[in-house]
């Protein structure tokens, strides 16, 4: 007599040989995606473009996180970045004067814009796929989904019949329902898809201590023919902040310890010589 338990065991490791929808055995319809991410994007478009560059560098450049890909380097640091800050307050005239109604902060918006130096149109195409991020995220979930509802997976239809067979008819939904086989079609049922809007809104940048969260809401490109360079505009809309920033070049002064004067001690910890 096999028990529930190995009758479940032996299906499992049934369909961990078989791998139907795993990396050894693709689907006609569908594709694999790689088991793990890097830490850098890694599977943007833009990074499998070799570089031939044979040694490491560390510069204080801006991070961007982009959901289901990972973290971004920018290739070089904008040439400005405007923070803008804005108050919801209405203004109303009437027979009596002014009336106001506070609604409180509104969204933070922040304005980037710079050039791709020697990177060039490689660096605009990296600068695209993140303000595009969000479509190429969901280009994975949808042809996955697309493929497991179209194939009509045979290995759980026939897993799915043997269980109800040895189990019996609760016993055997209890199996599928173990295995995540759908007991209506048969198919593999995708868990937990994104949707396009929580890949857009939680995109992430970091840049000297502070945070940004948010969403790009639009991105204009130049290109120039007198230097060749290739121009950028890109607005974040930021739907939370944290961190903080502190003073980094040795000329700047506390704010809040004494006069602003030449003799007014350093903002940071250490000595740094020659400064005035």
């Amino acid at each position: 007599m096999v028990s529930f338990k190995d009758a479940v065991n032996s299906v499992g490791n049934f369909l961990d040989k078989s791998d139907p929808l795993g990396q050894n055995q693709a689907p006609p319809d569908g594709f694999t995606l790689p088991d793990g991410f890097s830490a850098d994007g890694n599977n943007l478009p833009t990074t499998r473009v070799p570089t031939h560059r044979n040694a490491n560098y560390k510069r204080n450049i801006i991070h961007w996180f982009i959901p289901e890909f990972g973290v971004v380097r920018m290739y070089v640091n904008p040439n400005s970045i405007q923070y803008s800050h804005k108050k919801l307050i209405t203004k109303e005239r009437t027979k009596g004067g002014f009336t106001l109604q506070y609604w409180g902060e509104d969204l933070s918006t922040l304005a980037i814009s710079g050039t791709t130096g020697s990177s060039g149109v490689e660096g605009i195409n990296l600068l695209t796929e993140m303000y595009r991020a969000e479509q190429l995220a969901f280009d994975g979930f949808g042809l996955t989904i697309a493929a497991s509802n179209s194939n009509n997976n045979p290995v759980a239809n026939a897993v799915g019949s043997g269980l109800s067979n040895l189990l019996g008819g609760v016993g055997g939904t209890i199996a599928n329902g173990l295995l995540g086989i759908d007991t209506n079609n048969g198919n593999m049922i995708p868990k937990n898809i994104i949707s396009l809007a929580q890949s857009a809104f939680t995109v992430e940048m970091f840049y000297n201590g502070w945070v940004f969260r948010g969403f790009f809401e639009n991105m204009n490109v130049t290109e120039r023919a007198d230097n060749f360079l290739w121009d950028y505009t890109i607005n974040f809309t930021v739907t939370q902040r944290r961190g903080y920033r502190g003073n980094y070049f040795g000329w700047h002064r506390s704010a809040t310890q004494g006069p602003s004067r030449y003799d007014t001690i350093h903002s940071f910890s250490g000595v740094v010589s020659g400064v005035k």
